[in-house]
């Protein structure tokens, strides 16, 4: 529980107390919010495709499939750019904003799983667009958890932009492997959805 908190006020971008700050426990946290990130984003890919068994039970193991590649790729391209860019923030800071900012989007999928559920079983309408829409309020989410929780961690007195570039790569990394990997995962959804021709049907 009290990990469960502190992944929380990571999310959030409150200070870590003293006792959680070590360097190995830093690292933990980042592995435990990670790891609680691919269980709520399983929960959301079951209910997205609660419409079909076959369907839900793939989502099971996609959903946190591309929710772990995308990070995967996005966090080296980040951690470079903030190695080339000499941001006056620690490496562990920056990971833990990440981390934090995949926490708190995935935590969006759990709580809404139930209503994705409800309404593709009960509204034709509805479910397609509560699930792309949650998918989208997820992704918005993040980010903002990821910037604010990076943002608050720097140093009194150091320039917010000295983390922009790390924090725009990390970005766009992710969001471009997104794309791609949820159109080679799919289906996802019951029906077909923007994304799922990825980039190629994006720009058509």
């Amino acid at each position: 529980m009290t990990t469960l908190v502190t992944l929380l006020d990571i999310a959030c971008g409150r200070p870590i107390p003293s006792f959680e700050s070590g360097p190995s426990r830093r690292l933990q946290l980042v592995v435990f919010a990670l790891l609680a990130s691919l269980i709520f984003a399983g929960t959301w890919g079951l209910a997205a495709g609660s419409q079909a068994t076959g369907l839900a039970i793939a989502n099971l193991y996609k959903v946190p499939m591309v929710v772990l590649l995308s990070c995967a790729f996005a966090a080296p391209a980040g951690l470079l750019a903030w190695r080339l860019s000499g941001a006056p923030t620690r490496g562990s800071d920056l990971a833990l904003g990440f981390s934090g900012g995949v926490f708190g989007g995935t935590l969006v999928f759990a709580v809404l799983a139930p209503l994705v559920a409800l309404y593709y079983h009960s509204s034709a309408w509805a479910g397609p667009v509560l699930g792309i829409g949650s998918a989208i309020l997820a992704l918005v989410t993040g980010t903002v958890m990821f910037v604010r929780g990076t943002m608050r961690r720097l140093p009194p007195g150091t320039s917010k932009l000295a983390v922009l570039l790390p924090v725009t790569v990390t970005l766009g990394m992710q969001l471009l492997t997104l794309i791609q990997l949820a159109a080679i995962a799919a289906p996802i959804f019951p029906e077909p959805t923007p994304f799922s021709g990825g980039i190629d049907h994006l720009a058509r």
